[in-house]
C-alpha cells in the first residue's frame, strides 16, 4: 500500500510527503485572497472596472472578490487545488457576463469542483500516506529482508527507520549500496574517540574509506547474531 500510494503522488518518498501535505493543507485566508487578485491583475483591468461599475466598490479593498475567496474557505479549499485552480482559471476565458474574462462566482465553482474531482486520487492517496506515516510505517520490530530494504531505500524512507531497523539494514547492505544519509547515520553511531580519529584525517576520500573499514567490521561482527535471531 505504501509503495502504490507513493507512485501515485511523486517518484520517492520525500516528494510524495511533500505534495501529501499540499493537497491535505488547507489553504488559508491570505493565500486564497492573493490567488484570486492575481489572476485580476494579470487578466487586465476588465474585472476591476466591472467590479466597480456593479458595486461602487474600489478594487484595492483586499476583501472583496465578489464572494470567491469566501467560497474556497467554506470549502475547505487545498493549496494544491487553490494552485490547480488558479492554473486553470489563467488559461481560461470567461464569457458571458460583466466579469469576463474572468469567472464570476458561477464559474468559480464549477471549476474548483472539476479540480477537485481531478485530484480525488491523489488525496486519497495522500491520506494513506499520512495514516501510514503516523504509524510509523514499519512495526518497531520485524525482520527485514535486503529486498525490503532497498525498496525502502528507492523510497527515501531510511529516515523513517527505528533505529533498531537501522542496525538490521546495515547489516544487511554492503557499504556502497547504503544512501549518503545511511552512511552518516552509521557515522553518528561510532564512539566519540573513533569520530575525533576520522576527522583528523587528511580528506573526505580518506575519511569515508576509514569509516567504511568500521562499518565492514561490524557486519562481521554482528551478522552471525543476526541469523541466529531471525532462525529463532
Amino acid at each position: 500500500m505504501l509503495e502504490q500510494s507513493v507512485k501515485k503522488l511523486a517518484r520517492n518518498f520525500n516528494d510524495a510527503w511533500a505534495r501529501s501535505i499540499e493537497l491535505l493543507t488547507h489553504a488559508d485566508e491570505i493565500e486564497i485572497e492573493r490567488a484570486v487578485r492575481t489572476l485580476q491583475v494579470i487578466k487586465g483591468n476588465t474585472y476591476a472596472k466591472a467590479l466597480l461599475k456593479e458595486n461602487g466598490r474600489v478594487i484595492n479593498d483586499i476583501g472583496f472578490d465578489i464572494g470567491i475567496g469566501l467560497m474556497f474557505r467554506k470549502n475547505n479549499i487545498s493549496r494544491a487545488e487553490l494552485n490547480r485552480w488558479y492554473n486553470e482559471a489563467e488559461k481560461t476565458r470567461f464569457e458571458g457576463h460583466i466579469f469576463q474574462p474572468l469567472p464570476d462566482k458561477a464559474d468559480a465553482w464549477k471549476l474548483f469542483l472539476s479540480v477537485r474531482e481531478k485530484l480525488f486520487e491523489m488525496h486519497r492517496a495522500a491520506e494513506e500516506l499520512r495514516d501510514l506515516k503516523k504509524k510509523s510505517l514499519l512495526p518497531a520490530h520485524t525482520s527485514l529482508t535486503i529486498e525490503g530494504v532497498k525498496s525502502a531505500m528507492e523510497l527515501g524512507m531510511w529516515k523513517l527507520f527505528y533505529p533498531e531497523q537501522k542496525q538490521e539494514a546495515f547489516i544487511l547492505l554492503l557499504w556502497q549500496e547504503l544512501p549518503k544519509e545511511a552512511r552518516l547515520d552509521f557515522f553518528q553511531t561510532l564512539s566519540p574517540e573513533e569520530k575525533s580519529r576520522i576527522y583528523q584525517l587528511p580528506d573526505p576520500a580518506a575519511r569515508e574509506t576509514e569509516t567504511q573499514k568500521l562499518f565492514d567490521k561490524l557486519i562481521k561482527k554482528q551478522a552471525p547474531v543476526l541469523q541466529q535471531q531471525q532462525t529463532s
